[in-house]
């Protein structure tokens, strides 16, 4: 991504916006042939707008398409966004933090996946996961334990 580029295309936009504003601004409070020739400077600086607008949205969606690459931050993985929503950050190798907002349902959604995941991978490998979590038991085809109708009193 080069930082530079955007910058500079975002500032284009900007001051075009601006100039668009400005001339707008004076127009409103000129009079006769004035307001006429800033009022033409005015959409002259917004057909500039849109343009340079259009240009900031391709370099964007140029420069973000892809994938990114991170790994779950390891101060703070998750939090409470604004009391509706749920935050999971992480970090890209260059040290950027990236931010996933999810509401109540997704989130639930996305851990249990997690943890379904992860057991599996863990029992895979030989791991312990699935004993610790009761809901996925460590061999998959065990037999259920007989009833106390088919044993004999004691």
């Amino acid at each position: 991504m080069n930082p530079d580029h955007l910058f500079n295309v975002a500032a284009a936009y900007a001051e075009a916006t601006g100039n668009a504003e400005h001339f707008r601004a004076r127009a409103a409070s000129a009079t006769g042939a004035d307001r006429a020739a800033l009022t033409t400077k005015a959409s002259e600086w917004d057909t500039i707008a849109v343009r340079q607008r259009k240009h900031l949205r391709a370099s964007l969606r140029q420069e973000l398409s892809g994938p990114v690459i991170a790994e779950p931050d390891t101060e703070l993985p998750a939090a409470l966004w604004q009391r509706r929503h749920v935050e999971i950050r992480a970090c890209t190798s260059d040290g950027t933090r990236m931010r996933v907002r999810c509401t109540p349902a997704q989130a639930v959604a996305l851990g249990t996946t997690l943890i379904g995941f992860a057991a599996l991978t863990d029992q895979r490998g030989g791991g312990v996961l699935g004993d610790i979590l009761a809901t996925f038991p460590p061999h998959l085809n065990a037999e259920p334990e007989a009833s106390n109708e088919n044993r004999e009193p004691a």
